[in-house]
């Protein structure tokens, strides 16, 4: 029997918009930002409080086959976040691997 690994990376962003003076002016910029990420084969999504208004808590997750993959595509989220029209506070990052045996 053969093992397979898969690697899965979560990075959460703390990202503020400080022009922003309702939801429906944070709304299209965070869009335009998960609609990036999304181009990039990343998974994101709004979490935590959806109510604050220039606040935005996003989390971001990544699977590859390799430590390394899953290790770039979450630089390459970064990148994407810092290139935003959000400013980012605290970022945090976590890969975990998991391995499955197959049953042949």
């Amino acid at each position: 029997m053969d093992d397979v690994r898969t690697y899965t990376g979560t990075l959460v962003a703390d990202l503020v918009l400080p022009g922003a003076r309702s939801l429906k002016e944070r709304r299209a910029p965070l869009r335009a930002l998960v609609q990036r990420l999304r181009n990039r084969d990343l998974a994101a999504a709004q979490v935590g409080p959806a109510d604050r208004l220039q606040r935005v808590f996003l989390a971001v997750a990544a699977v590859s086959g390799s430590e390394g993959g899953v290790g770039e595509l979450l630089d390459a989220a970064e990148r994407i976040l810092f290139a935003s029209d959000f400013e980012v506070g605290a970022v945090t990052r976590e890969i975990r691997v998991d391995t499955f045996a197959s049953g042949t």
